[in-house]
């Protein structure tokens, strides 16, 4: 949709390092950190804290997953204006015209949040569904030794992450040939979770058919995130949290936690996971 070169991703700053009852000058090696103020139709709308680099994902991926568009259709127009000198070298701002009326509303991941955390399930399924895509009746599954390999293989893609340990990493592989197909880095998982959402929008690629792997914890924004986008699995090396569980449970997504060091826990709909003993 646009291209854009930003400025560098690390930083390499001087510092005072401490070891062994030492003190002595180093540099150390730092991911930057910008912010993004996303305009609407003339309305400053949303303010993201990110790491400099796919303005245009980051933006579509967030449209789509705060709810403010459903398609790539609903955009007509969108503009990354380079940082202005006024206001610092790593402030950025992408001007957006929707083909719709934007008026700004209550966070849909609170609405959702407030709806699920209903003591009657039943109540909060109509308000949910409407919000997300449904999944195919032809389910996507993936091999246990698959999700496994993957998973530990994950830190190996995390460039930034290896120079600077400052940042989180989300994938998108294809379950049924354990194909890393998309994957970003940002300072929050939220946004790498966005980036790779909007990856998939810009090239019209269909997520569901597809696992996201997380570089850390699955909480209930990030099963919001998945559901709204239409990935049916998601998989992380570290912990979900009860919400989180509950919204997967109700939307039919299954979410896999602590997958790491050849064990994983399946929290919700385990069927999409083909162990050894259901091969």
């Amino acid at each position: 949709m646009l291209t854009f070169t930003t400025s560098p991703k690390i930083a390499e700053l001087p510092i005072r390092r401490l070891e062994k009852g030492q003190s002595r000058p180093t540099t150390d090696a730092v991911v930057q950190e910008a912010l993004l103020r996303l305009t609407i139709n003339g309305f400053p709308a949303y303010h993201l804290l990110y790491l400099p680099g796919q303005e245009a994902e980051l933006c579509l991926g967030y449209l789509l997953t705060s709810g403010a568009i459903e398609a790539t259709t609903d955009v007509q127009e969108m503009r990354l204006l380079p940082p202005d000198p006024g206001q610092g070298s790593y402030v950025y701002q992408v001007q957006v015209r929707l083909g719709k009326t934007f008026a700004p509303r209550q966070d849909l991941t609170a609405t959702l949040a407030a709806a699920v955390l209903n003591r009657e399930p039943a109540a909060a399924a109509p308000l949910a569904a409407a919000q997300f895509r449904a999944f195919p009746p032809q389910e996507a599954q993936i091999r246990a030794a698959t999700l496994l390999h993957l998973m530990a293989d994950l830190p190996t893609r995390q460039e930034i992450f290896q120079q600077t340990g400052g940042t989180h990493a989300i994938y998108l592989a294809e379950a049924a040939t354990g194909e890393v197909i998309l994957g970003a880095e940002d300072v929050g998982r939220h946004n790498a979770f966005d980036k790779i959402i909007g990856q998939a929008l810009q090239k019209n690629l269909p997520t569901n058919n597809c696992i996201a792997l997380l570089s850390g914890r699955a909480s209930f924004e990030m099963v919001c995130k998945a559901a709204r986008a239409g990935i049916p699995m998601i998989a992380s090396v570290s912990a979900p949290t009860s919400l989180a569980i509950r919204l997967a449970d109700l939307q039919g997504l299954t979410l896999i936690g602590f997958a790491r060091h050849e064990r994983c826990n399946i929290y919700t709909h385990p069927h999409r996971l083909l162990a050894p003993d259901r091969l």
